[in-house]
């Protein structure tokens, strides 16, 4: 992909050629529109038709096969067999004790769950990725397995730095050893490492296009596409066995798995991820305090794209905790806020306390623009990045302070020169202009207006306290329902009783994830199917709940999103609840507004909380 950010025509073709004259071609994307996104507003007609052209008719330097075209082909039959043994053995503990699992609760909690969880982190990326996904789905499978699976992480080992020089070279298309002919500098050593590729830090020459730009290098690790490949045919046979068991023909697994086949190829391509940042950067064009890394280059091994400086929220968020855990084990003290000598709680007790220590302004910008963020995507993107957790938003914020320091790590890990973000006084500025990077896109869920529609009328339901609207979304979160009306009406009723308990509305301090997650447990129940994209909204709405409740806990997302769900819901359903067909377009007109509203009430909140700060603060003087 040959980003067009800044650049005329002229220029893409002949002044910027990948990263280096000796360049075998610069490739635009041929599948612009499958995100429903004009392609003539993000790339001029002359530079689509230039797709998979070479320009200025440059041979490659590269000598042989190019290794990422390699990698790229599909298995053996024998390739598969073989991957098929490998895997029987890694879960042979799983499937010859799957018998006792069936018939111990206790054995299946306390141990089985354990041992599936470690056999999917021993069998590769597809696996991991999947154990991951299969944890964000308390409708389809238990809780405890679910918490268990929450515990796999994407770390794997680096590949060589050779191997990093030989794929950048096959595809740039260099001669080999001329890696440096096309780079200032380049760390040899990955600043990160996950299951698909490993990022590099590194600076582009000064005859480039983007003189002395500093550039985040992100390579494919050996074999990746190969072994997912093969890993997804296997499950997918599996999936279909499973479908054809009467019991678990509601699950709908095949269906499940080849969506997420579907996801995780395009994962394990990079220029897919390319693609999705130019769309995400083009939605975002108009927000300056929310960007996405922007590609230069790539092919399905290489991406070559902007180095953001920033540190991860969630690092922040443990910082500040830590520190809280500091000072009151230093002053004997538990609470900020209310500070008391003859308290003997455990400084274990006291760990996750360091909102209480973060500036306002800092923790106002950190929960007013991930729930901005996220509800933009839903209410008018249609475009919804898939894995919204912390550790994927980077905040760019400068504070000055002698006292404490807090590295900043660029958006792959690299630690970067900005100040420090440290808790000072009620009265403390945040200087500069802060602002997110959003990470780590290789996922997306395109969503259909039908899906965005029904989505947001379910949180809609949330805020009044409404079970049968919010069951009537939740029947339509599957296009291929099975349950006769009777069946309907259990699960409309028990919705009902989840909010009776739960959820009373607007103003009453829900609990957003409390309440999805008595939703999940009764779609579980009641055996109601739910698509992908669905379970995608559900758990970034419990990412971006989960990271208010660690920044500024009386701050309700709920409460917060009410200006933009009211509106919202006049224009696109009736008074009894039905859908109306409503443009994208009619909702965005209205989206200046909604902004508007919900920034208004954000001011007013985060006021009164200063006010409450201050008064705390002089009561202890």
């Amino acid at each position: 992909i040959l980003s067009t950010h800044g650049l005329d025509i002229d220029d893409a073709v002949l002044d910027f050629v990948g990263v280096d004259r000796e360049y075998e071609q610069a490739l635009e994307p041929k599948d612009l529109d499958i995100l429903n996104l004009s392609a003539d507003t993000l790339f001029p007609k002359d530079m689509r038709d230039l797709s998979l052209v070479p320009i200025l008719g440059i041979p490659s330097m590269y000598p042989g096969d190019p290794i990422h075209l390699i990698d790229d082909r599909p298995p053996s039959y024998l390739a598969l067999l073989l991957r098929f043994i490998t895997l029987s053995i890694k879960f042979s503990p799983i499937t010859s004790t799957a018998w006792l699992a069936l018939l111990s609760q206790k054995f299946r909690e306390n141990t089985w769950f354990k041992w599936l969880s470690s056999c999917l982190a021993a069998s590769g990326p597809a696996w991991i990725k999947w154990g991951q996904w299969a944890a964000t789905r308390e409708d389809m499978f238990p809780v405890t397995l679910c918490e268990q699976l929450q515990r796999l992480h994407n770390d794997a080992p680096a590949h060589s730095w050779k191997f990093t020089q030989k794929m950048l070279e096959s595809s740039l298309g260099l001669p080999r050893g001329s890696i440096l002919d096309v780079f200032e500098s380049f760390d040899p050593s990955p600043v990160a490492s996950g299951s698909i590729a490993q990022v590099h830090k590194a600076v582009l020459r000064g005859e480039c296009r983007s003189d002395g730009v500093l550039v985040a290098v992100k390579v494919r690790h050996p074999r990746v596409a190969q072994l997912i490949d093969m890993d997804f045919r296997i499950m997918s046979g599996l999936a279909s066995m499973a479908g054809m068991i009467p019991a678990l023909s509601w699950l709908n697994i095949k269906e499940s798995v080849d969506q997420f086949s579907h996801t995780m190829a395009a994962q394990a391509h990079l220029n897919v991820e390319s693609h999705h940042l130019e769309v995400l950067n083009n939605n975002f064009r108009n927000w300056k305090q929310v960007k996405f890394p922007q590609p230069f280059y790539s092919s399905s091994s290489v991406i070559i794209e902007t180095f953001e400086r920033g540190t991860a929220v969630s690092r922040i968020i443990d910082t500040y905790d830590a520190l809280a855990a500091d000072i009151s084990n230093e002053a004997g003290q538990v609470s900020v806020e209310e500070p008391d000598d003859n308290d003997e709680r455990t400084l274990s007790e006291v760990q996750g306390r360091g909102y209480e220590l973060i500036p306002i302004q800092l923790s106002k910008f950190i929960v007013t623009t991930g729930l901005s963020i996220y509800l933009k995507m839903l209410l008018t993107d249609n475009l919804m990045h898939a894995d919204l957790h912390p550790g994927n938003i980077m905040l760019d914020i400068l504070q000055s302070s002698p006292e404490k320091s807090l590295p900043s790590s660029g958006s792959n890990g690299q630690l970067s020169s900005s100040k420090a973000l440290v808790p000072v006084g009620i009265d403390h500025k945040v200087t500069g202009s802060p602002s997110v990077c959003l990470v780590d896109a290789g996922m997306v869920a395109q969503l259909t207006n039908e899906e965005s529609e029904n989505f947001i009328g379910l949180l809609c339901s949330l805020g009044e306290g409404d079970g049968r609207f919010a069951a009537q979304c939740a029947l339509r979160f599957s296009k291929d329902s099975t349950l006769t009306p009777e069946e309907q009406q259990a699960f409309s009723d028990d919705i009902c009783l989840v909010f009776e308990e739960r959820c009373q509305g607007y103003g009453t301090n829900v609990d957003v994830g409390n309440v999805l997650r008595g939703i999940l447990g009764m779609i579980r129940k009641h055996r109601v199917r739910i698509d992908a994209n669905y379970a995608t909204l559900v758990v970034n709405a419990l990412c971006i709940e989960s990271l208010a409740g660690r920044v500024c806990p009386s701050y309700n997302v709920l409460d917060a999103a009410k200006p933009m769900l009211q509106s919202y819901r006049k224009i696109a359903y009736t008074k009894d609840g039905m859908p109306r067909k409503v443009s994208s377009k009619a909702v965005k007109r209205v989206m200046p507004i909604m902004n508007f509203k919900k920034a208004r009430g954000d001011k007013a909140f985060f006021r009164k909380q200063y006010r409450i700060m201050k008064r705390n603060l002089l009561g202890k003087q």
